[in-house]
């Protein structure tokens, strides 16, 4: 019988300067599964190339790696999805730990000596990221001001069926957004790493465990795309 992958329990959240509604800012804590959505501030988009995405997926591996684990996700023009599970705290020691000194953050520093939270230090790493892809975005497309929406939103997969629901969402978002039907092809989600035979840094084995391997996996998805399509989901 299959385990659950999702631990009811408690939730937690931390407030911020601009209005937003708290279930989309729940705290990142350690072994959770978390929805995380970035958005374009205003009318921008996030992405104008190929090349830009290839580079947004790149930096997004160096930035997420020993910080959390990638359960699926999908490129949009002006947003981004992830499924994600972040790492222990103990792992996130070892991990940042093991970065050469010279090299290390200052939240890093700051982590190790127990100065700020696990919360914290993840907050840190993901606004790093985006900092980092905003200014090569910004110096190629000369341009200037803030690109994605602070605060990034995160919510708290709630129980096993939250987690498929995700997973299945991501990969059909493009019916929503894009107006495009065949999902399947779509090039920047996780939809095709999953199925390959490619190294992937995805949680490849675990997903397609979960849905039964990989015909099932692509089953699940044809009968239940028109519904998340026809019938949005509260994840948003």
């Amino acid at each position: 019988m299959r385990q659950p992958l999702i631990r009811k329990t408690r939730h937690s959240y931390y407030s911020c300067q601009m209005p937003i509604n708290t279930k989309y800012i729940a705290s990142l804590e350690a072994n959770r599964y978390f929805h995380i959505i970035a958005k374009a501030n205003g009318d921008n988009v996030l992405f104008y190339t190929d090349e830009n995405r290839r580079y947004f997926l790149k930096k997004y591996l160096s930035y997420s790696t020993g910080y959390f684990d990638t359960y699926s996700y999908t490129l949009m023009n002006n947003h981004v999805h992830w499924l994600i599970k972040c790492n222990s705290y103990e792992n996130l020691i070892h991990h940042i730990s093991a970065i050469p000194e010279e090299t290390k953050k200052k939240h890093q520093k700051k982590f190790l000596l127990k100065q700020i939270s696990f919360e914290e230090a993840l907050e840190f790493q993901w606004k790093d990221f985006f900092i980092s892809y905003a200014m090569a975005f910004n110096k190629e497309n000369n341009r200037n001001g803030s690109l994605f929406i602070n605060p990034f939103r995160r919510v708290e997969v709630k129980n096993d069926a939250h987690f498929t629901q995700l997973i299945i969402y991501h990969h059909t978002n493009i019916l929503k957004h894009l107006g495009k039907k065949d999902f399947q092809n779509y090039k920047w989600s996780s939809y095709q790493s999953l199925l390959s035979d490619k190294p992937t840094h995805l949680k490849r084995d675990i997903v397609l465990d979960w849905f039964g391997g990989k015909a099932q996996f692509i089953k699940v998805h044809q009968e239940n795309a028109a519904y998340y399509y026809d019938h949005p989901i509260a994840l948003e």
